[in-house]
């Protein structure tokens, strides 16, 4: 046989539905078959969905995981096609089950080979040597005429891996992966195979899951790269696709159909604002969806952070499916209201406004004489109280609306403003907010439920921010300007660097000192802060592992 016809499955699939992701599988088998396929390929974790974290510790659940697989052979036992697919897999010895992260390939009623992931990470938001053993055996296979080198996502990064490949004679790489989302991800995915593909001189096909799961957001961004090294064709960006390939003895490609029938070379996102705004809607749209809700209700304040929320959230759900509410006192000023329900009116959503200051008086004379600081986070949980019970009432989930520079700084009130169910801007820096806000006034999102522009007010992106929790209150009033507290932020948290290293940088010690001591002692919030998408390199969900109790500041 001359060519192999391939299909790559670009599918989202979700931790614990077996029956659902088995059903994606099917789908799309049958879209193989009928395009007279000889290999289909489905990304890392398939039938598990990833990270099924420690769900891969209950053997019971690999079994079920496992059926699928008997199944899939049942269903494959009259099909020329190929099947590979990821799925946790048991071996069983004397001294313990041993648990592996698996690649299996499926022909004709059989499994005729089972390849096991080689390096497993341990980094950042991944913790795979909690539930799996390595394996260190050759990954390749004969699928018809053609020999394949077959790898697992993070097999590609580690140079060991690659070294074997090159010591065993294949016609093309197939590396499937659950690789999520940061800033720049994809550039080093791409750069990391073309150099692989430059020391094979054949062709690799790097295939990515798409979709979210809590605060990880798969990209897909699936691509081929030939045998010239060269990036020929992209999946689509943060939505399901697929595409049909051929590859002959001589290591040409040719596409031959996709899901997207108006598709091109190199159909991917190259702007970054772009990319971070599409994997705030795909977070906050999974989320919902995946657990069973299909409302949200937001707090408006009339301030950039809520307007960009609620943007985020027509764009994921649909303005149908979206509530705005306006919780006022004597300190908000006629102008947030104004702006407030002029960004509602340009979603196509009618702001509700629940005046609270008699309810706030009520709780003054109730504890008598407390502190200027908890009058003002008192309003907060205010706020909080109603808007949960909105959506206790609603079966709604409540967005909450902080940013990181106010995460990091502890500008925040715990069961306040930090209520909700997912926070769809936790991981962007207030300048981040601005530059985003200020990109979706010009731009409708590639995958937007909402096709509108210019949706945030000039007055909400112009205006100095404020929390307006007493009389004529700024932000900058308890913190230094957005512009210079994100860059030392950034240090401290990306970076990691240390307040010595910051001020070498040319910041003034006194300022580096104050805006650290804020960072380390808000700790505990941040803790107890809810969930939203990992948009950074180093965001507060997964990846920072430090203790409250913590006396080293440095």
């Amino acid at each position: 046989m001359s060519n192999i016809k391939i299909y790559l499955a670009q599918i989202n699939n979700t931790v614990g539905d077996i029956n659902g992701n088995f059903n994606k599988i099917i789908n799309n088998y049958e879209i193989a078959c009928q395009n007279d396929c000889d290999l289909i390929i489905f990304p890392e974790m398939t039938i598990s969905g990833y990270p099924a974290m420690d769900l891969w510790h209950k053997k019971y659940f690999i079994e079920d995981c496992q059926n699928k697989i008997i199944e899939l052979c049942e269903i494959s036992k009259n099909s020329k096609c190929h099947i590979i697919v990821g799925c946790p897999t048991i071996e069983e010895n004397k001294a313990k089950s041993i648990v592996r992260n698996s690649a299996i390939i499926i022909y004709r009623g059989k499994i005729s080979k089972i390849i096991n992931k080689k390096t497993l990470p341990n980094y950042s938001v991944f913790d795979e040597s909690r539930y799996f053993t390595p394996s260190s055996t050759l990954s390749t296979k004969k699928i018809n005429d053609f020999y394949c080198n077959l790898m697992i996502c993070e097999d590609v990064w580690d140079d060991k891996n690659t070294f074997l490949a090159l010591q065993s004679e294949v016609d093309f790489s197939i590396i499937i992966n659950s690789s999520p989302y940061s800033i720049n991800k994809y550039q080093q995915r791409l750069d990391k195979c073309l150099k692989f593909s430059k020391k094979t001189q054949k062709p690799i096909i790097y295939l990515n899951q798409v979709g979210a799961c809590d605060s990880l957001i798969f990209d897909g961004n699936s691509f081929i790269i030939d045998h010239n090294s060269e990036n020929i064709a992209n999946l689509s960006s943060f939505s399901e696709d697929y595409v049909i390939i051929e590859i002959d003895k001589s290591s040409n490609i040719s596409v031959i159909n996709s899901k997207n029938h108006n598709f091109k070379f190199n159909n991917y996102i190259d702007d970054p604002l772009s990319y971070m705004y599409n994997a705030c809607i795909l977070g906050v749209r999974d989320y919902v969806r995946k657990n069973n809700f299909s409302k949200v209700l937001i707090g408006m304040s009339g301030g950039i952070d809520s307007a960009l929320v609620a943007t985020i959230a027509c764009d994921a759900l649909g303005h149908e499916n979206v509530e705005l509410y306006a919780l006022t006192t004597i300190f908000n000023s006629k102008e947030s209201l104004i702006d407030a329900s002029q960004c509602s009116l340009n979603l196509n959503i009618k702001l509700k406004e629940i005046n609270i200051h008699n309810i706030f008086e009520n709780m003054l004379n109730l504890m008598g004489n407390i502190s200027d600081i908890a009058q003002q986070n008192l309003q907060s949980r205010i706020r909080a109280n109603i808007l949960m019970s909105i959506s206790n009432s609603n079966n709604s989930l409540l967005l909450s609306t902080g940013n990181k520079s106010e995460l990091a700084c502890g500008y925040a009130t715990l069961y306040g403003d930090m209520c909700g169910a997912y926070n769809p801007v936790k991981d962007l820096y207030k300048t981040q907010i601005y530059q985003l806000a200020n990109w979706r006034n010009k731009n409708i999102p590639i995958i937007s439920s909402y096709d509108k522009i210019d949706i945030i007010p000039d007055n909400i992106i112009k205006k100095p921010p404020s929390a307006e929790l007493k009389e004529n209150q700024k932000d900058s009033d308890s913190l230094p300007e957005y512009d210079i507290l994100d860059k030392i932020l950034y240090q401290l948290i990306e970076k990691q660097q240390s307040i010595s290293s910051i001020c070498d940088q040319g910041y003034d010690h006194n300022l580096v000192n104050e805006i650290a001591n804020l960072f380390y002692k808000n700790e505990y919030k941040r803790k107890q802060s809810v969930i939203g998408p990992k948009i950074s390199e180093m965001s507060f969900d997964n990846e920072r592992r430090y203790q409250i109790t913590n006396k080293y500041i440095k």
